[in-house]
């Protein structure tokens, strides 16, 4: 018997993880930037399946920033996006950034950070404690969330074109670039008798509206499988339930530091097979997050499961 024995009851198992392209139109729409899969068929621990690809960008001109954090990039492309990035960020414990940057205060998702910014400005002076900026620098961060081209300044606008430029013309990317409609026809093989475990709702909505919008029709509804449920307890045991995290934690507890050869094994194999798409394992990188979801899904259906 191995690991993955009993844990599903379709023909295939897919794991996958998703970075979205956010398009804002009456709603915030979801849809795949990059995709990591990998799929093991019945029976069978050695994955049948192993990949990384981007889908191409959405011609709606309203799509939100890119985030290097979510970006595969090559290292040269990633530290040109990161200087791009910085007209995008305020620094609290600097007045000057916060007077150049204040049209992105209206960005902030926090009306008292947002008051107090303000507060900085017209006073010309900070007088707040360390923990308060620690607070504070955390809520100014997201306002990168609410950036969507539509909303932004000419000047704005140029650096969000820079971004777009730099990540599509970036090799790898390029590489990893599908057709959607070929590919989905692909995975269409596999989606009509899977399992997909995934880690939150957003994975799974942004696959039905890459579905939709290429046309491509799946006759069985799919069954998939949502990590999430457990955060509690992983919150309990751990103080977290964040994907990464929870597979450090997990991975020592019962991998690592156990005598459970199996898993062990398991493991090895998928590292060894994720090498070739994934030399470097890195949170955010979709392949990566693949693999910490597939090591962190069979501890929990193997140790806590009811």
């Amino acid at each position: 018997m191995g690991v993955l024995t009993n844990l599903f009851k379709t023909k295939y198992l897919g794991i996958l993880d998703i970075e979205f392209q956010i398009n804002q139109d009456s709603k915030q729409n979801a849809y795949i930037l990059e995709l990591g899969i990998v799929i093991y068929e019945k029976n069978n621990d050695i994955p049948i399946y192993i990949n990384h690809v981007n889908f191409p960008l959405l011609k709606e001109t309203n799509l939100r920033l890119l985030n290097t954090k979510y970006c595969t990039t090559t290292d040269e492309t990633d530290y040109k996006m990161k200087e791009v990035e910085k007209e995008f960020q305020i620094n609290i414990k600097d007045i000057e950034s916060i007077k150049n940057k204040s049209e992105l205060i209206s960005f902030i998702p926090d009306k008292n950070t947002k008051k107090k910014l303000k507060e900085i400005i017209k006073t010309n002076s900070l007088n707040y404690s360390d923990t308060e900026y620690t607070r504070m620098q955390k809520v100014i961060d997201k306002l990168s969330f609410n950036l969507f081209k539509n909303r932004l300044q000419n000047k704005y606008k140029h650096w969000y074109n820079q971004m777009i430029n730099l990540y599509l013309n970036d090799p790898d990317v390029k590489q990893r670039t599908i057709n959607p409609q070929n590919y989905l026809n692909l995975l269409k093989s596999y989606f009509k008798d899977i399992t997909i475990v995934h880690k939150e709702d957003m994975d799974f909505i942004a696959i039905n509206n890459d579905l939709k919008k290429y046309n491509v029709k799946i006759q069985n509804s799919i069954t998939h499988y949502d990590i999430a449920n457990y955060n509690q307890i992983l919150i309990d045991k751990y103080g977290t339930a964040k994907l990464y995290e929870s597979y450090l934690y997990l991975k020592r507890d019962y991998i690592d530091n156990t005598k459970d050869d199996e898993l062990k094994k398991f493991d090895q194999n998928l590292r060894e097979k994720l090498k070739e798409k994934m030399p470097v394992i890195k949170a955010h990188n979709p392949l990566s997050d693949t693999y910490f979801t597939i090591i962190v899904f069979v501890i929990l259906k193997k140790y806590f499961s009811k």
